[in-house]
């Protein structure tokens, strides 16, 4: 099963390697790439861990954290205000609890966390089109 996690992480790096170019432009887009990437991984990560693969669920796991680290250093945090501010708490607590996990609490932790990124994301979905016009510049 391992194996075929990696195999299954290897294609989805390779498909965000090739999305990385065509979004490069969009800050919102790749931003939006991003959030999608790490939860789909933390989605995985909640159905191995029901199979009982620590392995696989570890690898997904920090491949979730190190897609949270990359939004994190996206943000503008001298001229984002205060949202900025949060969202990187918000970032840094989603980071700190999927290192925290462990196999007594694993699965309420990737719910939560997925929780807590899909609202996000959806909250990205709804950015207004002349604030992702503005990102670009």
């Amino acid at each position: 099963m391992t194996l075929a996690i990696q195999t299954h992480e290897s294609a989805t790096n390779s498909t965000l390697a090739a999305n990385v170019g065509a979004t490069a432009a969009d800050p919102y887009g790749f931003t939006r790439l991003l959030m999608t990437e790490a939860h789909e991984r933390i989605a995985a990560a909640h159905e191995w861990s029901a199979e009982g693969d620590p392995v696989a669920v570890g690898l997904l796991v920090e491949s979730a954290v190190n897609l949270l680290g990359a939004l994190r250093s996206r943000l503008d945090l001298q001229n984002g205000g205060a949202i900025a501010a949060n969202v990187d708490d918000l970032y840094d607590y989603m980071c700190r609890r999927l290192n925290a996990t462990d196999p007594t609490n694993g699965l309420a932790v990737l719910h939560e966390v997925s929780h807590l990124l899909d609202a996000l994301r959806s909250a990205w979905a709804f950015m207004p089109a002349e604030v992702r016009a503005a990102s670009r510049n």
